[in-house]
């Protein structure tokens, strides 16, 4: 019966299911996968990544993780820490069983045994029900710059000054490519 799986915590041997996990489309590139593995490797063994994987036989079928953070205080949470929800994955022929629900709600109270009160994740369409029914909010509020796009070369200028006493502008700290 494909609800035959146990639910057990990520171990560093886990590392290249986990990586499968989180990049399993077909264009990934080895540099990516490279970089989470050492990534993960680093965050298992400080206890700043719990993850849960779902296993049927020999074969982990479904997974989710919990990044712990260290965001500083926010309005209305005075905890330092956050959880960041990622690599949630159910392998296609296990999808609809209620399997990554179990996992994500099994990540979200590993975090609050840690002490910590809010957390967020990136939703696909197909997920955000998922989500939406374990208690997430859509946060319209957020935005993320991402370094080599050519945006980062643009000049701010202001009318302080910088520590030289000349004019400060972005071109104290930015150079051309």
């Amino acid at each position: 019966m494909k609800t035959d799986c146990i639910i057990r915590p990520a171990t560093p041997s886990d590392i290249a299911i986990i990586n499968r996990h989180r990049f399993h489309r077909e264009d990934e590139q080895q540099e990516d996968l490279d970089a989470y593995a050492n990534w993960l490797a680093g965050t298992l063994a400080t206890g700043n990544y719990l993850g849960l994987l779902a296993q049927a036989g020999d074969t982990v079928v479904a997974g989710a993780g919990l990044s712990i953070l260290d965001w500083g205080p926010i309005r209305g949470d005075t905890q330092a820490r956050r959880g960041r929800i990622v690599n949630v994955y159910t392998a296609p022929d296990w999808r609809r069983l209620g399997i990554a629900r179990a996992l994500v709600a099994g990540v979200l109270q590993l975090g609050k045994e840690q002490g910590l009160n809010t957390f967020n994740l990136s939703a696909s369409e197909e997920g955000q029900p998922l989500y939406r029914d374990l208690g997430f909010v859509s946060y319209p509020t957020e935005m993320i710059y991402r370094s080599g796009t050519g945006q980062e070369n643009k000049r701010v200028s202001t009318g302080c000054q910088n520590h030289s006493g000349r004019p400060w502008s972005s071109n104290d700290y930015f150079t051309s490519s």
